[in-house]
This record gives C-alpha cells, sequence and structure tokens, in this order.
C-alpha cells in the first residue's frame, strides 16, 4: 500500500520534470519567437505547388534559410500561387535571384531553393517578390514534351523511310550496287592492288625519311656542325686581324692596271686592225688579178707561149 511519504516524493519528481521540460520549451520555442525574420513572397504562375507544405524549409544552395509560411492562391488571378516566406533578418536576397520548387528525395515533399544572385546586384527590402524559377518538375516536363515531339518526328520519318514505294527504291538501289559490283569487280581488284602497292612506296619514304633523320641527328650529336661554326667564327676573326686597307689599296690597284692594259689592248687592236685591212684588200687584188689571168689562159693557152718568148 503506498504511503503518504511516496505520494509527497512522486508529486515533487513529477512537478520537477514537468518544470524541467517547460524551461526547455521555453527556451527552445522562445529563441524561435524571438528571431527577427523579413518576409518575402514568391509568385509562381501557372505552376503547379505539389509536394510544398507550410513549415517546409527554405534554402539557398543547400543552406537553411527560412521557411514557408502561407500558401494561397492569388485572389485576382487565380491561376496564379502566392508563396509566403519567411527569411532570416540578416540574409541578403537580391533582385536577380530566383526561388525555384525542388523535390526532397523520393518523398514527393518539394521544398523552396533559392539560387543565383550576383553581389552587384540591389539588396531586396522585406515585403518584396523575389523572382519564381523554373521547378524541377516543369524542367522535366519540358524536355519530355520535347523529346516526345522528337521521338514522334522519327517515327513519321521511319514511316516514310519504310513506305512500299522506298522499299522498292531501296531493293533497286541495292541491285544496282551489286551489278555495279559485278561489272566492276576487275577494276575494284586492280585498284585494291595499285592502294596496296602505293601504301608499300608510303612506307618506304617514311622508312628513308626516318633514316634521314637519324643520320641527320648523328650529325649533330658529332658535333661537326659545332666544328664548321667554330672554324667559320675563326676565318671572320681572322679577316678582322688583318689589315683590311692594304688589301683594298691592292685591290685598287690591281683593278687600275687591269683597266690600263684593256686600254692598250683595245688601241693596239685598233692600229693592227687598219694594217690588217689593208692587207687583206691587197690579198683581194692579188686573188682578182690571179682570176683573170687563169682565165685568159683557159681561153688562149698560146698566152702562156707568148709569155715564154
Amino acid at each position: 500500500m503506498v504511503t503518504k511519504a511516496q505520494k509527497f516524493r512522486l508529486g515533487i519528481f513529477i512537478t520537477v520534470i514537468s518544470v524541467l521540460m517547460i524551461m526547455f520549451l521555453i527556451m527552445v520555442a522562445g529563441t524561435k519567437i524571438m528571431q527577427k525574420r523579413d518576409i518575402y513572397y514568391i509568385r509562381y504562375k501557372d505552376t503547379s505547388v505539389t509536394g510544398l507544405q507550410i513549415g517546409g524549409p527554405v534554402k539557398y544552395r543547400g543552406i537553411g534559410i527560412g521557411r514557408v509560411d502561407d500558401i494561397s492562391i492569388d485572389l485576382e488571378n487565380i491561376s496564379d500561387i502566392i508563396v509566403t516566406a519567411s527569411i532570416k533578418s540578416d540574409t541578403p536576397i537580391k533582385g536577380d535571384m530566383k526561388a525555384s520548387l525542388i523535390p526532397i528525395g523520393i518523398t514527393g515533399l518539394v521544398q523552396v531553393e533559392i539560387t543565383g544572385g550576383s553581389q552587384e546586384a540591389e539588396l531586396l527590402e522585406s515585403g518584396s517578390y523575389i523572382n519564381a524559377g523554373q521547378s524541377t518538375f516543369e524542367s522535366i516536363s519540358g524536355k519530355a514534351e520535347i523529346i516526345a515531339n522528337k521521338f514522334e518526328i522519327l517515327l513519321n520519318n521511319l514511316n516514310t523511310i519504310t513506305s512500299e514505294e522506298n522499299a522498292k527504291r531501296l531493293n533497286n538501289i541495292i541491285a544496282n550496287v551489286d551489278t555495279i559490283i559485278d561489272d566492276n569487280q576487275s577494276s575494284i581488284i586492280n585498284t585494291v592492288a595499285s592502294l596496296e602497292v602505293i601504301t608499300k612506296d608510303l612506307e618506304q619514304i617514311a622508312n628513308s625519311t626516318r633514316s634521314l633523320l637519324e643520320r641527320f641527328d648523328k650529325i649533330m650529336e658529332s658535333g661537326q656542325v659545332e666544328k664548321i661554326v667554330t672554324s667559320t667564327e675563326k676565318i671572320t676573326s681572322d679577316l678582322a686581324d688583318s689589315d683590311l686597307k692594304q688589301i683594298i689599296i691592292d685591290i685598287h690597284k690591281l683593278t687600275v692596271d687591269a683597266n690600263n692594259a684593256i686600254s692598250h689592248i683595245d688601241a693596239t687592236h685598233l692600229e693592227s686592225r687598219q694594217d690588217l685591212l689593208d692587207t687583206i684588200e691587197s690579198l683581194k687584188e692579188t686573188i682578182d688579178y690571179l682570176n683573170d689571168f687563169s682565165r685568159q689562159i683557159s681561153e688562149d693557152p698560146s698566152v702562156l707561149i707568148r709569155l715564154g718568148n
């Protein structure tokens, strides 16, 4: 049987536990209640907000910055849904940010995900509207619609290609190709053989080029080019060290002497030319006399007898 002392101790224990729980709830709830928040609105036009619930999270690039306080239909335009979000007052909300609906795992629930924003954009004041972004469902459905349209076009093209008329044309093309191959089989074989010969020639050219490059590498590694460069530098240095002025004077003197010799040769040639012309003229007259004498003898041989007497 429970005594009065046990009942008293039990009452004190329950009272203490109750007080501690109340204090804990006041501390936790009080922190949330006393936390200052800014109110922003998001207008979704012709967009379903299925899965979005009051109290749902509002995040910025995965970081929780607030919660959904209300979801309502715009009385002035019933196709628009207005979402009221309370966001921590120290959160910078920029004018170029967008609020999209993102699914949470596989639960079917969605959350508000704020993306974008630049440092140069202006801050939105509390009570402003955040631009609505494209939801994941809209993106998926839009892509699915595009894929469906393309698939339909593909099916229509396949139906056109596989029509009876096109099938006949395809069969005729295949038959013509077979005929061409049969008629030109020898030419094709010769072409293939020529290609093989060309391939071998190209391989030989490649091998020759490779050998030439290897020889060039050996020459470069042997140091012969370096020796030639060194010899050239030495010759240049010797020329620089020699008496260049004296060499130029000698060359000039040699040029003058050569010019004088050429002038003397020209003068001698001019003098001897006249003598040669006179000699040639005398020979010509002598030949004319001889020709005339021969003609006279051939006409009258008795001339020799007269000349003898």
